[in-house]
């Protein structure tokens, strides 16, 4: 531990930007102040010692505080040199601050505990201190911090422990229940720093989600949605699809048996798999493809947040493949142009038509060639040029430049 403790202390010593001069002459100005980092930055920084893993430059660093964390930032903002940019944003809600310098993020809180009024609520937060913040943690690995003052490591919840077995821990039983987006991090978590999930997390995990979604009450009214829950698995999900391997982790969820989080329907196969790394290709909307083929669309667009566009583009993407199937000899010979009319009158969405297209099935090519070929050819002769010709403007206009387009798109079939 000794070894540990030493290469933290090292570590830290050279964060960028002189920050541990910075917040050290910021304690002794105010003494009775404690400072530490905590998260992520320390994880890394013990993953690294422990298992040889190499991470990149750290995105963020996480900084709490049981002083004010406005007037760190402003003291950090105002002792810092030579940067381009240091920005300040404030949130009042939770006492915190954003502190941007060039393209490092700084995150630094007040140190907080939380109660949950029920579940998926946002907390009630009320100030703390230090290992009251960390005991409100999502993981142990995630619970460890370095305080300044003292240059002291702390590890409460057996974090360096956990480390070190590859684990990710739970740091309470209702861990879950308060924040079921926790699943999503923790098979982030699992697939990037390749750590398993203990035992008792993954029990809490089943047990949870095997009443998911439930019931809360809030002013008297009941509720099986609450908005927190569907921002926070939406918003870990987008930082999935950024830096993550999104199949690996559906996988894992499904694995875990828990993958009803996000959509029981999913089935884990070749042909779902495929359809992940098409809606990356064609830059769709991954959270339509995980919810396409739910069990009840009215309860899934209410439980996910599904906007009214997004909610039409799932309800076309169902009838169209239900017409498909059912009417699959009447589009077995359509021309290009045909297709293109078919997709055009029912004003699919380009969104709609990389679901289909990720689908796969017979016709998967024919909305593939819309989307990149079809959907771009014009007619040869422009309204003016028909003009020129005699042609009034009007519904005949338009039906011979809609011929003329047709003509030019079943050519691509001759190519």
């Amino acid at each position: 531990m000794n070894d540990i403790s030493a290469y933290i202390n090292s570590a830290i010593l050279k964060i960028p930007f002189n920050l541990f001069n910075i917040i050290s002459q910021y304690i002794e100005l105010n003494s009775s102040v404690k400072v530490a980092i905590v998260g992520g930055y320390i994880r890394d920084l013990l993953i690294t010692k422990i298992h040889k893993k190499t991470f990149f430059n750290p995105l963020d660093i996480d900084i709490v505080t049981e002083g004010s964390s406005v007037d760190l930032a402003k003291f950090i903002k105002k002792n810092i040199s030579n940067v381009e940019l240091c920005l300040i944003k404030e949130f009042e809600i939770y006492d915190t601050v954003e502190l941007n310098i060039n393209d490092l993020k700084i995150d630094i809180a007040s140190a907080r505990k939380e109660k949950y009024e029920a579940p998926g609520l946002n907390p009630i937060v009320k100030h703390a201190n230090i290992k009251e913040d960390l005991k409100r943690r999502d993981f142990s690995i995630n619970a460890i911090a370095f305080e300044f003052s003292k240059q002291e490591i702390y590890d409460f919840f057996d974090g360096i422990k956990h480390i070190q077995e590859k684990e990710l821990h739970l740091l309470h039983e209702n861990s879950i229940q308060d924040d079921p987006s926790r699943l999503i991090r923790c098979a982030r978590y699992a697939s990037r720093l390749d750590f398993k999930i203990s035992s008792k997390s993954l029990q809490q995990s089943q047990k949870t989600i095997q009443r998911w979604p439930w019931d809360m009450m809030k002013d008297d009214v009941k509720s099986k949605f609450p908005p927190g829950i569907s921002i926070r698995i939406r918003m870990e999900l987008a930082e999935i699809y950024k830096y993550d391997n999104l199949a690996k982790i559906v996988s894992l969820l499904n694995d875990w048996e828990i993958i009803s989080i996000l959509n029981k329907n999913i089935s884990i196969n070749n042909k779902f798999l495929r359809g992940l790394k098409w809606i990356k290709k064609l830059k769709g909307n991954y959270i339509l493809y995980l919810l396409k083929n739910s069990e009840n669309l009215e309860l899934t667009c209410q439980r996910f947040f599904i906007n009214s566009k997004e909610k039409k583009i799932l309800k076309d993407y169902l009838n169209i493949t239900n017409q498909l199937d059912n009417e699959k000899e009447k589009f077995l010979y359509l021309t290009p142009s045909q297709w293109t009319e078919f997709i055009e009158t029912k004003n699919l969405d380009d969104e709609t038509v990389k679901l289909l297209i990720c689908n796969e099935g017979l016709f998967w090519k024919s909305f593939f060639k819309w989307l990149f070929v079809y959907k771009f050819i014009k007619s040869k002769k422009s309204g003016e040029f028909l003009k020129s010709e005699g042609w009034q403007p009007g519904k005949e206009m338009g039906d011979e430049i809609k011929r003329l387009r047709y003509l030019e798109i079943d050519k691509t079939k001759k190519k």
